[in-house]
């Protein structure tokens, strides 16, 4: 029976000892045809590849998702997946310009110049007390983004219909899986919208608070970090043995 398995990367799948790393991609080789693999990260796709590029161990997915699920494509030939993008592109209270000449007032520094993407705004939070004033400001303009809130420090602000969790939903219903065979893995609060039910969540021992919090009968915390972690709940769910 076909499955999905859509993980982050940085402190999920890398970040470990190389031999867990390992065991998990030579676990996932060995998946029947027509289960697929999808990397997911905040980083965008260029990034990623990179990451792969560098990595020998960490074997090319199906598809990669990038700039906090604003971007997808084709794991091994790098062309943008069709369709997906159109899904908030056409929604016209994006504006990225406007995004960024609202966040000007508080003085807040960017992210660098490769995380920012034409969907996503990257910024450095010195205060998480400043969160209620820009989403008010955002609100009023009117603009219709996510505000995404992570390690403390991290403000991501993208298209209200894009997200992470869009892209795993574009996945599982552009190949016709269903949404209980969808096993998710992370490890911080930028992940958190990929763990609903009935997707089967993995959260890794070393994840952040924020997403440590989660909890619910569709939710796996595994004892082990990074890789091991998500061997551990892919294990868990039955996807791997």
């Amino acid at each position: 029976m076909s499955w999905l398995f859509v993980s982050d990367v940085d402190d999920t799948l890398l970040g470990g000892p190389e031999r867990d790393l390992i065991r998990l991609m030579d676990g996932l080789a060995a998946r029947p045809p027509g289960c697929l693999v999808a990397y997911n990260s905040s980083r965008p796709c260029a990034s990623l590849r990179a990451t792969l590029a560098s990595q020998p161990h960490l074997r090319p997915p199906d598809y990669l998702i990038g700039a906090l699920g604003t971007e997808m494509e084709e794991g091994q030939t790098g062309a943008p997946v069709a369709g997906y993008q159109e899904i908030f592109a056409a929604d016209g209270c994006w504006q990225r310009e406007t995004v960024v000449a609202i966040i000007a007032r508080w003085q807040l520094t960017p992210h660098d110049a490769l995380y920012q993407t034409p969907f996503k705004a990257s910024y450095d939070l010195p205060d998480a007390a400043l969160l209620p004033a820009i989403r008010a400001a955002l609100q009023a303009a009117p603009l219709a983004v996510q505000i995404i809130h992570s390690g403390g420090r991290h403000l991501d602000i993208i298209p209200r219909q894009a997200g992470k969790q869009t892209a795993v939903a574009f996945l599982r219903q552009k190949h016709r899986i269903a949404a209980e065979r969808v096993a998710v893995a992370g490890d911080s609060g930028n992940d958190r919208d990929m763990f609903i039910a009935p997707y089967r969540g993995i959260i890794v021992g070393n994840a952040d608070a924020d997403l440590r919090q989660l909890t619910g009968d569709h939710i796996y915390h595994a004892q082990s970090p990074q890789a091991a972690g998500v061997l551990e709940g892919l294990r868990h769910w039955g996807f791997l043995y």
